[in-house]
């Protein structure tokens, strides 16, 4: 008889000092040894479950005690790799003595073999240089390299249950298979429980034994998976007739950083979008800040023939959360670019905020809530509309699709390419979602170790 790890018994999730339920009477159990898949989209409430059963909910959620329940059936281990992982990683402290103080934390104190094991586990998430990254801050690695970094850590004390929140999202296809295949190999060497969020259901479909589908705090379909699906496509994405006119808006000549880039050289047209893939790490959010002028950089940067200047180009971030002021209300952030370039009357400000708040698919009562208070996908439209508010030359757009569930995926695509078709926006769209760059962009380019190697 399979034996049970922990039953969920009509679990809600309230907000505090309203009537909000963001998870609302759903029930479940997970089995020893079991991968149990929970998708849904953004805002469903996937994550405020996970984060109810790793007792981590933030200040503003609460368990309604009063019915629910989470029963383990013994004390067990638990590891969790966060959604937003710059957030959930130390800034100050270097990637390989984050996964490191996991085991002194847990009882291993001999420090040269606590260094081979980080050393062990890097190279196992598909680091060609583990040591390397073993010796870098955050900030010196890309977001997908941080996300590996952040399952190290949750995987070296093998942990009896793994509650991975969208643990592949900023991730490229061949990076993606690494860590799900090292989740599956710990699954049946070692026994791990496993616990997936995520708003890709053909992941959900290839990896899990069993998978539970959310909406609107509800569960509304239980499955075995009974197909593997290899690279499903969340849509079916039509080509792009229409061309821009060759017009050159953005030159970069021989663009160097002493981190990765070596030498790069690439024209961007007026009107199109162009597409830059490439595995993690190889310099893809390195180029973006040194067209944004964020970092360091030799070579030049010349829009229309001159050296940009503030607001004629804006970014959007590929961690939402660590980009937004989580001190501030939503309004004050979508106020704060026009103020700042002295953008119209206070109520033209607040007309412009509204439309583009139900631009890119929020209601504008979302003016008055905080960013803990929203799901990744709301954060990443959030930061969308905040980019978008000056109405900038240039959009660069940083897997600006990653954290978003399919729904979303596709609304954030349409919009991007409406944009672009109605007032002409050249987009640098940074992605390792083929079919997405196949969609939107005009041109693409994919970049290896530093340089880029191939144009389309």
């Amino acid at each position: 008889m399979t034996e049970k790890l922990l039953e969920v018994s009509n679990l809600t999730v309230k907000i505090k000092k309203t009537n909000i339920k963001p998870v609302n009477d759903i029930s479940f159990s997970i089995n020893k040894g079991d991968i149990l898949g929970i998708a849904g989209e953004s805002g469903c409430g996937k994550t405020l479950t996970a984060l109810s059963i790793a007792n981590l909910l933030p200040e503003t959620a609460k368990i309604d005690s009063l019915n629910s329940g989470i029963i383990f059936n013994n004390k067990i281990t638990t590891g969790v790799i966060f959604q937003e992982v710059r957030q959930a990683l130390n800034p100050l402290i270097k990637a390989g003595r984050q996964i490191t103080e996991t085991l002194e934390l847990s009882g291993k104190k001999n420090e040269e073999q606590n260094n081979k094991l980080a050393l062990e586990i890097l190279a196992s998430l598909g680091f060609e240089k583990p040591e390397k990254v073993y010796n870098s801050y955050p900030h010196e690695l890309s977001g997908g390299m941080c996300q590996r970094v952040m399952a190290a850590i949750a995987l070296i004390k093998e942990p009896e249950l793994l509650i991975a929140d969208e643990p592949s999202s900023a991730l490229d296809t061949e990076s993606q298979k690494c860590i799900l295949s090292l989740l599956a190999k710990m699954n049946i060497e070692n026994k791990m429980t496993v616990l997936i969020i995520s708003h890709d259901l053909s992941i959900i479909k290839e990896f899990c034994s069993r998978y539970l589908v959310m909406s609107k705090g509800k569960i509304v379909k239980e499955e075995f998976a009974k197909e593997f699906l290899v690279n499903q496509t969340p849509a079916q994405y039509e080509k792009i007739k229409n061309k821009p006119e060759k017009i050159p808006l953005l030159n970069l000549k021989n663009v160097s950083n002493k981190y990765i880039l070596k030498n790069i050289n690439l024209e961007l047209y007026a009107g199109e979008i162009f597409g830059l893939s490439g595995k993690s790490g190889c310099g893809k959010t390195t180029l973006a800040l040194c067209i944004l002028g964020l970092i360091d950089y030799e070579g030049s940067v010349h829009l229309s023939g001159k050296k940009p200047v503030r607001g004629q180009l804006q970014m959007i971030f590929q961690e939402p959360g660590a980009s937004l002021n989580p001190r501030k209300k939503i309004g004050w952030l979508m106020n704060e670019p026009l103020v700042i370039h002295k953008i119209g009357t206070q109520e033209e400000r607040k007309r412009k905020i509204d439309k583009m708040l139900l631009r890119v698919g929020l209601d504008p009562s979302f003016k008055t809530r905080r960013v803990h208070e929203l799901s990744g996908g709301q954060k990443q439209r959030i930061c969308i509309a905040r980019a978008l508010i000056l109405e900038p030359r240039l959009l660069v757009a940083d897997e600006a699709t990653s954290s978003l569930d399919v729904k979303a995926q596709g609304q954030i695509l349409k919009l991007l390419k409406k944009i672009n078709k109605a007032i002409g926006l050249t987009i640098l769209f940074i992605s390792h979602n083929k079919e997405a760059l196949e969609y939107l962009c005009d041109r693409t380019a994919v970049m290896d170790n530093g340089k880029i190697k191939i144009c389309s």
